[in-house]
């Protein structure tokens, strides 16, 4: 048989397996199986076609899986969904006309998500069965000896920039915290300076050994220096190693990102055991007062989301409460009303209780609200063109979170949905905002596409600068939340959907 023959009967083999295995091949062919045409004739191309197919795909004989594309011009490459019949709810007495578009929608959900949202309406009890939201860790696997005069002025020119303080100029702070780090040479003293250097390290390179490195040798000070005596100075120093770590772990979310909380608890206490509250407050003490006090009250809002720790371990971080100063700067009082409203919403009324206290509860939420609509939104010299709608902004996240964790008690609908719309307006003109409690708290109300990549694109923009911290968390339980709103049948409890989501976390978040 000569190979022209040859390669003419394998192709006809070829084609009459697949149209015996494919009954809708056989169907549309019209042929049936031992009567194909043996005269039929391949062209060149097909028969190098053949011939080119490697052997075991040539002589396998089962049933594989085969994909195809209709040809153009056929009407099935138009077919993408079935129109819903025209239902009676859709039909008015006079007229059967139902709607002409699919109301179908594509949902961007995972396996986890769908779990999810069957674990909010019918809670497990078995916390090790919970779908867990994961934090990526950028690990930088580069071995790093970058000495310390080039991050101490790394710190001074650049890290700083990204200390998270309200009412404060960060950079300020970071000077602040370079002559505390210098003020001595104490244990403390060394102890801040190492912290220092860490953050340094930790934004200039992410997290790598020399970062860990610094960390590590600053809580090795701070445990030297817990037996000493505190004078001023001393407690000045241990807060502000304290509060470095606590940065630390917040800039760059990483498998020890948790640590946060008990650092800013162990700064708590030790400005209680001084009393270091209570000395008389220059510019200097104020903000760093004022710092622990920003970190306090975000750490609140997060732990009453929270239901993954033991009552136990809550009750430890919670029963001491930071104090802003008391030469606290005008722009902190909207800190001040976050923290009202966090104690506002977590002492609801239970359900049954008597209409007199649910009314004694309305006219402090009506008093609440009104103040935190009554914020003064003015501009100074220093202010940047963006800092009036970031004040904006905090104050509509604030009224939306009140409306929707008290259930609307308010009947606010419709001005709660105006408060939305002009965040998302406000969200579209922003050049960054590094504020992440703001955009966490308004992004989640994205229903639309648009409105999220409004949400998404700004968080890009935002993460470029310096200032920045790690938008990992919040973009995390934003899609996490927008995928149970895409696959709710009506509303969800805000209350219940925040909790299960923030507590989904491997290590408790922070919008600071």
């Amino acid at each position: 048989m000569d190979a022209k023959k040859l390669e003419r009967e394998m192709a006809l083999a070829i084609a009459n397996s697949a149209i015996g295995e494919c009954p809708e091949i056989r169907r549309r062919a019209n042929l049936k199986v031992p009567d194909i045409d043996r005269d039929t004739r391949l062209d060149e191309t097909t028969t190098g076609h053949v011939k080119s197919f490697p052997p075991y795909k040539r002589n396998h004989k089962g049933t594989g899986l085969r994909l195809s594309w209709p040809n153009a011009g056929d009407g099935r490459r138009a077919v993408v969904a079935k129109l819903p019949s025209r239902t009676s709810q859709y039909a008015s007495s006079h007229d059967n006309n139902g709607p002409y578009s699919s109301d179908a929608r594509i949902a961007h959900v995972s396996y986890a998500d769908v779990e999810m949202h069957y674990n909010i309406a019918n809670p497990v009890a078995n916390e090790s069965a919970q779908p867990i939201l994961h934090i990526p860790l950028t690990w930088n696997p580069i071995k790093l000896e970058v000495g310390d005069t080039s991050l101490f002025h790394y710190f001074q020119y650049t890290a700083s920039q990204s200390l998270a303080v309200f009412g404060h100029d960060p950079v300020d702070l970071g000077n602040l915290l370079i002559r505390i780090s210098l003020a001595s040479e104490t244990t403390s003293a060394v102890a801040a300076l190492q912290s220092l250097l860490a953050l340094s390290s930790l934004h200039r390179h992410d997290v790598h050994s020399q970062a860990v490195e610094l960390k590590i040798s600053a809580l090795k000070s701070l445990a030297a220096a817990a037996g000493s005596h505190f004078g001023i100075t001393e407690a000045a120093q241990h807060v502000a190693a304290g509060m470095l770590l606590c940065s630390f772990e917040v800039h760059q979310a990483s498998c020890t990102s948790g640590q946060w909380l008990w650092y800013l608890s162990g700064v708590k206490n030790l400005i209680k055991t001084t009393g270091l509250d209570k000395y008389p407050q220059d510019s200097d003490l104020a903000m760093l007062l004022d710092w622990v006090y920003y970190f306090d009250v975000l750490a609140r809002f997060t732990l009453q989301h929270w239901n993954r720790d033991t009552t136990e371990n809550k009750s430890a971080v919670l029963n001491i409460r930071a104090e802003a100063s008391q030469a606290a700067p005008p722009a902190l009082t909207i800190v001040e009303l976050l923290s009202e409203v966090c104690d506002a919403v977590s002492t609801r009324p239970p359900a049954g209780s008597s209409v007199e206290d649910v009314n004694d509860y309305k006219s402090f939420l009506k008093i609440l609200d009104w103040r935190i609509r009554s914020i003064s939104i003015k501009s100074t010299a220093d202010d940047s063109a963006d800092a009036l709608l970031i004040t904006e902004l905090y104050q509509l996240a604030m009224l939306v979170y009140l409306n929707r964790a008290t259930e609307n008690v308010l009947n606010q609908t419709s001005r709660t949905q105006q408060h939305i719309d002009r965040a998302f307006t406000i969200f579209s003109q922003l050049d960054s905002c590094v504020r992440q409690f703001p955009i966490f708290v308004l992004g989640c109300e994205a229903r639309r596409d648009d409105q999220r990549a409004v949400v998404l694109e700004l968080i890009s923009r935002s993460e470029k600068l310096e200032s920045s911290r790690s938008f990992n968390h919040v973009k995390i339980l934003m899609q996490a939340i927008w995928a149970q709103d895409d696959l709710a049948n009506g509303d969800i409890n805000y209350w219940d959907k925040l909790s299960y989501i923030i507590s989904r976390c491997s290590i408790l978040p922070t919008f600071v």
